[in-house]
Order: C-alpha cells, then sequence, then structure tokens
C-alpha cells in the first residue's frame, strides 16, 4: 500500500516537472541609439499584472504621467549626451525564465528577440551582437520584421 502511494506520488511530481511553465506577462523596453547598431532592451514583470489589456494600460499611464508607478524603470539620458535615443515597449507574454531586471548591472547578454503576431516572445542567447546581426539577416523578411538583436543586463533561459 505505502509502494503504491509512493509511486502515485512520484508520478505526480514528474508530471508536474514535465508541464511548461506558464506564460508570464512581460514589458519588453527596447532603447536604440538612433543612427546606430546600439540597442539594449529589458524584460519587466509585475506578478499583479497578468494579460496584455492590463500591461497597455500600465504603459499608457506611464507615458502619459511620465511617472511609471508599473514596471518601474528608468530612463538615463544624461549618461550620453549628444545622442538621440528611441524608446520602443511591447507587451509580451514569455514561458522563459527571465531574471529580475536590476538597472545597474552590466548589459552582457546578448539576445535575439523574435515577438509574434499574438505578442509571443521567444528569447534566443547569442555569443555577440556580430552573430546576432548574421542570425537575423539569414531570417527570411517576414522573420526579420517581427525579430531584433539587443543586449540585456537579464539573464534569460
Amino acid at each position: 500500500m505505502k509502494k503504491g502511494l509512493l509511486l502515485s506520488l512520484l508520478a505526480l511530481a514528474l508530471s508536474a516537472q514535465a508541464q511548461p511553465e506558464e506564460d508570464k506577462v512581460y514589458l519588453l523596453a527596447a532603447v536604440n541609439v538612433t543612427d546606430t547598431s546600439v540597442a539594449q532592451s529589458i524584460f519587466l514583470h509585475e506578478p499583479d499584472i497578468t494579460d496584455l489589456s492590463g500591461c497597455r494600460e500600465a504603459v499608457q499611464q506611464g507615458k502619459r504621467n511620465r511617472d511609471w508607478m508599473s514596471y518601474h524603470h528608468i530612463q538615463r539620458k544624461d549618461r550620453a549626451q549628444g545622442f538621440t535615443f528611441q524608446f520602443q515597449y511591447h507587451c509580451v507574454t514569455s514561458a522563459q525564465t527571465i531574471e529580475p531586471w536590476y538597472d545597474r548591472a552590466r548589459y552582457d547578454h546578448v539576445y535575439l528577440l523574435r515577438v509574434d503576431e499574438e505578442s509571443k516572445l521567444t528569447v534566443k542567447a547569442m555569443s555577440s551582437m556580430a552573430n546576432c546581426y548574421a542570425a537575423h539577416r539569414a531570417l527570411s523578411g517576414e522573420e526579420q520584421a517581427l525579430s531584433h538583436c539587443a543586449k540585456s543586463n537579464q539573464q534569460v533561459r
């Protein structure tokens, strides 16, 4: 009897491990320095925001009020005087594990990012920006339109 119960619990634990992680809602904030190939992206997650419409509402409020109550982040334009920055915000979902954002961490991770028509984010680690750009150029025109290369200070698995 005990052996049957243990086997049942083990089978239940293994099936729970095999289940894919549930998608989380993220704000993908991308910054490009105009007329350069410099691109950085961060992934912000708010546990209270569980759907894309809630994310979009928070983005509108943050842009309108210039005060990000949700998805709080700092835009340090003062550190790069003489450059023009282009900020883009995308509400996305992803089942990948993304470590929390910390503003002082170095942007050492290079990724090929893809956001499909349903706002599903896929992140692929690359060894360098040059390799990322080569992989991006090798994509079809449609896939290139959905993808971009960027550095991040967050690890994505």
